[in-house]
């Protein structure tokens, strides 16, 4: 069990320990390996390059780009696998595997379809990964923790032990102090009470807000329709100011972006749309909730394929509210009242890490705004590792 800090070399580590799987001898012909992630897309992009440039080309028989295989001369085999589908790997024995981003991973995968493929061979498996809240990661880490099963072993270190020392500083820049802990620190933090625990109304409520003419108004779109709220912000691309809110109830796309238009129309620096990726396939008359906005004319729309996973959002929305230096970048205008009442009152889900939608009342302002801010200010930091394992 490898629960490590972002970017702290364990992906790499485990590359190279797949690699090195390849060459072992073992009393069958055909040893077989492979690399898992939560998807078949992600495991790509993990693992597949990276591993074709790390083992040998004196190795090599054949390379299958359909199936993400290679096949040694020796007669071993290296996969990379998305285990969206766990039972791809089932009916034939594997020597070992690596499971990146186990937190991700159904919670059956590994008892119910990874350990019994390992059985016949007595194979061997590394979960490594970031922690994802108090699910079951943290209980198979705390198993192999306890040290009562010599089959396990546990093993953890900071981001800060790899990292350059302006690296972890941008970090805390960015970040709020319990996903810096979590992202940084290995460490597990529950995912209970208050989704937006960053948030303080005498902190963030600001009624001295105006609109800045230089710069373009943000809408915010969330397609509920009974209450449906919309939420008007801008940034500098450093803070975010919310400015306003249109609530509806029993509405639909066309009036709700008419009573923007009314209210806002006329800014110079034009609306730029962002929100809930699933408005792009719902119809209204036929029409998309997208096109229905770009025929009023609302045609800067920055809206990505799909949703971004709830924890990215909430953890996005809570480093703008405070930073792990204990710095607000985003605070609100008070007559922004639906969105006050999210970020103060929406909970988590008992046991789970999904919000809390049992109030139709609430949500629909945080998750707007979510949208948003998971788009431009994601917890992610952008800059590329400037120093490789391997060349």
């Amino acid at each position: 069990m490898v629960p490590a800090g972002r970017r702290s070399g364990k992906t790499e580590l485990a590359k190279r320990r797949l690699v090195v799987a390849l060459a072992e001898k073992k009393p069958w012909q055909d040893p077989r390996y492979f690399a898992g992630a939560p998807t078949r897309e992600q495991a790509k992009r993990i693992f597949w390059k990276d591993l074709k440039a790390l083992v040998p080309p004196r190795w090599i028989r054949r390379i299958y780009e359909s199936e993400l295989c290679i096949v040694t001369r020796m007669g071993s085999e290296l996969w990379v696998v998305g285990l969206d589908r766990p039972e791809r790997i089932e009916g034939i024995p594997w020597d070992g595997c690596v499971l990146d981003e186990y937190a991700n991973m159904k919670p059956e995968t590994w008892q119910a379809h990874v350990r019994p493929a390992l059985s016949d061979r007595q194979g061997w498996c590394w979960f490594i990964g970031v922690p994802e809240g108090l699910n079951h990661y943290k209980d198979l880490a705390d198993y192999a923790k306890s040290g009562t099963d010599p089959d396990w072993g546990f093993y953890t270190w900071f981001s800060e032990d790899i990292l350059p020392p302006e690296e972890i500083e941008a970090a805390k820049r960015v970040l709020d102090p319990k996903t810096f802990r979590q992202e940084y620190q290995a460490s597990f933090e529950g995912a209970v009470g208050r989704v937006y625990y960053a948030y303080s109304a005498e902190r963030h409520q600001d009624p001295s807000i105006e609109v800045n003419h230089s710069l373009p108004l943000v809408l915010c779109c969330d397609f509920n329709v009974d209450p449906c709220v919309w939420l008007i912000c801008q940034t500098d691309g450093t803070r975010v100011w919310v400015i306003d809110e249109v609530v509806k109830r029993g509405t639909s796309t066309v009036e709700m972006a008419k009573e923007v238009l009314k209210r806002y129309g006329e800014h110079r620096k034009g609306i730029i749309v962002y929100g809930d990726a699933t408005g792009g396939r719902r119809s209204t008359a036929g029409k998309s909730d997208y096109a229905l906005l770009h025929e009023l004319g609302l045609k800067d729309q920055r809206i990505p394929r799909q949703n971004p996973p709830v924890k990215d959002r909430v953890n996005a929305v809570n480093s703008m509210l405070c930073n792990t230096r204990g710095e607000v970048r985003l605070t609100h205008h008070p007559r922004c009242r639906y969105l006050r009442r999210d970020l103060e009152t929406v909970t988590w889900q008992k046991d789970s890490a999904d919000i809390d939608k049992t109030d139709n009342e609430r949500t629909h302002a945080s998750d707007a705004l979510g949208y948003f801010i998971a788009k431009e200010f994601p917890v992610r930091l952008k800059r590329p590792v400037s120093k490789r394992f391997y060349k």
